[in-house]
C-alpha cells in the first residue's frame, strides 16, 4: 500500500511542501526535488517552503540533495526554507552550519511570510 509521503500546495511562485513522512528518506527527498524543479522549469516558482513539523530525522543523504537544489534555486534567484524543524533536526541544520544556507522559521505561516523578504 502506497501512502501519501508529501503533498504540494502552490501560489503563484512559491511552492510549500508538507513532508508527510518521518525518517525523511533518500526516494522521498529525491521524489520531492523533482517535482520542485519540474514547478521551477514549468510554472516559474522559485521560492519553496518545506513544512517539517513531521520530520523527526534527516539523513546526510537527504541534506546533500536539499543543497544540489539550493544550487539550482539560487541559479533562479529563488530561496528554500525550511518551517516548524524539531528541535533534533532544526540542531542538525545548525551544527552543520546549514542554517547560514536555509532560512529555518519556527512555523509555516512564517516561512511563508518570510521567505519573499529574507
Amino acid at each position: 500500500m502506497l501512502t501519501q509521503r508529501y503533498q504540494l500546495e502552490q501560489s503563484n511562485n512559491l511552492v510549500v511542501v508538507s513532508i508527510e513522512v518521518s525518517p525523511l528518506d533518500m526516494t522521498t527527498m529525491q521524489e520531492i526535488i523533482d517535482d520542485l524543479m519540474q514547478r521551477m522549469r514549468c510554472d516559474n516558482a522559485v521560492y519553496f517552503v518545506l513544512d517539517m513539523h513531521q520530520v523527526e530525522f534527516v539523513g546526510s543523504a537527504c541534506i546533500g540533495l536539499l543543497v544540489q537544489f539550493m544550487q539550482e534555486v539560487e541559479h533562479v534567484r529563488g530561496r528554500i526554507a525550511l518551517a516548524a524543524c524539531r528541535s533534533n533536526v532544526s540542531f542538525l541544520f545548525k551544527i552543520t552550519k546549514l542554517d547560514m544556507v536555509f532560512q529555518l522559521y519556527d512555523d509555516l505561516e512564517e516561512a511563508k511570510l518570510g521567505i519573499h523578504g529574507g
